[in-house]
């Protein structure tokens, strides 16, 4: 008997052999046994905030039987959790104790799993994705053994940071975490013009900014996050901890694809996308996103030894955007783009190899720890060249 799955846009729907929720690292590792001895493919779905094909017709894997911190360390600004935590269930125990994460995304749907195996980023000049505030994590092999990997293990470690659920099922990941921190959000909006003269004083003045362009209005929304002290209030815009400030709230469903382009190259590549949208694609009312993103060492970060700026298309989950998302991916190509993996592309093995630094070494860390592909379906295997 199968059960019928669906992600959080509607984008992918299947009907799985079944759903398994395991409480504990035992019930896991039966459920890995079951699949080796039945030769079935296995996929983590975290939230079901992804928008690409990362599931299988096999075994769905869901932790939320598996979630919550089980120590925050103060002494070593860490905090340990379960991988099925999600992100909104992480900021307010945290702040009890005197902590917040580094940065999140402007979504905080997201498992702590999920969001760190697809690179899930905020955005801030000067600020990683939160892979990247890893500082050790637990790993159940095919085989139902256990890695525990830290930077002290090198590329094994940098290529769990991001991994898409593909050298096994994380169970446990260890943050590194900050002080608390209260942020003040500013809101305003600009002409494009305006918003292109001001952009780099914006982006290095402040802390966190990112601006969505409004197609219909042709102006640019533009936001600001900033520290301020606890207390402080300007009586117009709003102010709290760090985890109520950043998120937004995501309502309406949709559909997104966002790639990743040298920070030099974020402005020009925006306003083409522009021009694309308007003398192509009139009819979509959806915004482009705007952010930047610190380079990082992460093998299969879209963030990889670049600093980087990244742009977001949406389109309404009501609404074909094959024709929309592909023009789009191809304008990208020309910018040297890398997709965010989460979000909806057509890349595979050729746009990657050769193109993305770390890509080669993930693989073969890959092949070593999951020689016989337990996590990989047809999706994953045309991006990593598998059969």
């Amino acid at each position: 008997m199968s059960i019928e799955w669906r992600n959080w846009s509607g984008s992918q729907q299947h009907q799985a052999r079944q759903l398994s929720l395991p409480g504990s690292e035992a019930e896991l590792c039966s459920l890995l046994d079951q699949a080796r001895n039945e030769d079935l493919v296995v996929r983590p779905i975290g939230s079901a905030h992804s928008f690409v094909p990362f599931w299988t017709d096999d075994i769905l894997l869901s932790l939320d039987h598996m979630k919550g911190i089980r120590q925050i360390d103060v002494e070593r600004q860490q905090v340990t959790m379960w991988a099925g935590t999600k992100l909104h269930e992480i900021g307010q125990p945290l702040f009890e104790r005197g902590f917040a994460m580094m940065n999140i995304g402007d979504i905080d749907r997201q498992s702590i799993a999920g969001a760190i195996g697809t690179g899930t980023h905020g955005t801030g000049r000067h600020l990683q994705n939160i892979s990247n505030q890893l500082a050790s994590v637990r790993l159940m092999q095919a085989n139902g053994e256990i890695l525990n990997l830290s930077a002290a293990d090198g590329d094994l470690f940098r290529a769990a940071q991001v991994s898409m659920g593909t050298l096994g099922v994380v169970t446990e990941v260890t943050l590194n975490v900050v002080p608390a921190y209260h942020l003040v959000e500013k809101s305003w909006e600009s002409s494009v013009e305006e918003c292109g003269e001001a952009l780099q004083q914006l982006i290095s003045d402040n802390r966190h900014f990112e601006f969505f362009w409004d197609p219909a209005k042709d102006v640019c929304s533009m936001k600001t996050l900033n520290p301020v002290e606890v207390g402080f209030s300007d009586g117009v815009n709003p102010v709290g901890p760090a985890h109520e400030i950043i998120p937004s709230t995501r309502d309406l469903e949709f559909n997104e694809t966002e790639f990743s382009v040298p920070f030099e190259s974020g402005w020009e590549c925006f306003l083409e996308l522009r021009g694309l949208m308007q003398r192509k694609f009139p009819d979509v009312r959806w915004p482009l996103e705007y952010r930047t993103l610190a380079s990082d060492q992460s093998l299969l970060s879209t963030a990889n030894e670049r600093e980087t700026v990244t742009i977001s298309a949406h389109q309404s989950n009501r609404i074909d955007h094959g024709p929309f998302f592909l023009e789009v991916e191809n304008l990208f190509r020309g910018y040297d783009g890398r997709p965010h993996w989460g979000k909806i592309h057509t890349h595979r093995f050729d746009d990657f190899s050769g193109h993305l630094p770390g890509f080669e070494r993930f693989r073969e860390v890959r092949e070593r720890l999951d020689p016989e592909g337990r996590f990989l379906n047809s999706f994953l295997q045309g991006i990593f060249g598998t059969s």
